[in-house]
């Protein structure tokens, strides 16, 4: 009889283990958007990637304890980020050809695990497409509020964690035309529209903003060609650039 009531307990445990995981399963997909979600403005060839990379991020959570780099390509495409900084728990949530639309969509992720902190830099895809459908309602204005959307969001719901808005880079339509030259020159967003964009970031008190947008511009307002080759995305010594402008406030979370 003992043996019997032993086992009777067992099956109850593993069914309420089972049955807590599958409630856990559960909460964690809802941090994720399932494929065929609305997506304000976002180009049509960006959506594949966008869930494809958001099916990675469902299968290698963020975790407990880590900054997350949060963007679009550019953040991207730094790869690992703990290899620039000598750091273990830096998380790379950046999605080529992002927007700000596709960042609030996705921030359930972000504000669920709580990071120590967010270094966010996002912006430049929403105003690079002149021939987007509704173009004109993409306005500097728009991009630079949606920016601030996030920002309040990630403050509200996970006020312990310390976000960093970074200013969105320049690009250099000169070497981008030299590389893509299929493209029209209104597709290249103008350093007035970055300009705007950032200036309307850095007068806002409420905000931590890391103006990266300073360390790698030229002369003329472009993208430095040191830094990218093809105008827009960046090389190896951009991703360093990078890295040695932020290393003090990646140090001071260590």
């Amino acid at each position: 009889m003992k043996f019997f009531h032993l086992s009777v307990v067992l099956s109850l445990i593993v069914s309420s283990c089972n049955t807590n995981s599958n409630k856990d399963n559960q909460k964690m997909d809802l941090l994720y958007p399932k494929k065929g979600t609305f997506v304000k403005y976002q180009d049509e060839w960006a959506i594949d990637g966008y869930y494809n990379r958001l099916s990675e991020f469902k299968s290698d959570p963020i975790g407990d304890n880590k900054i997350v780099f949060l963007g679009n390509s550019i953040t991207e495409g730094g790869g690992d980020w703990n290899k620039r900084f000598g750091t273990k728990n830096i998380v790379n949530r950046g999605i080529g050809g992002d927007i700000t639309e596709g960042v609030i969509v996705r921030i359930k992720e972000i504000i669920y695990f709580k990071p120590v902190a967010v270094f966010l830099l996002i912006g430049i895809n929403d105003i690079f497409n002149s021939d987007k459908p509704n173009r004109d309602k993409i306005t500097e204005s728009y991009v630079a509020n949606n920016i601030l959307k996030i920002a309040n969001i990630v403050s509200k719901e996970s006020p312990s964690t310390k976000l960093f808005v970074q200013t969105i880079l320049p690009v250099n339509p000169k070497s981008y035309f030299k590389e893509n030259g299929f493209f029209p020159e209104h597709t290249v967003p103008l350093p007035d529209q970055i300009n705007n964009i950032n200036k309307i970031l850095k007068e806002n008190d409420q905000l931590n903003v890391i103006d990266l947008h300073s360390t790698f511009v030229d002369a003329e307002g472009y993208l430095d060609t040191k830094y990218s080759g093809e105008g827009v995305h960046l090389n190896e010594a951009g991703y360093s650039n990078w890295a040695n402008f932020i290393n003090d406030k990646i140090a001071s979370l260590k």
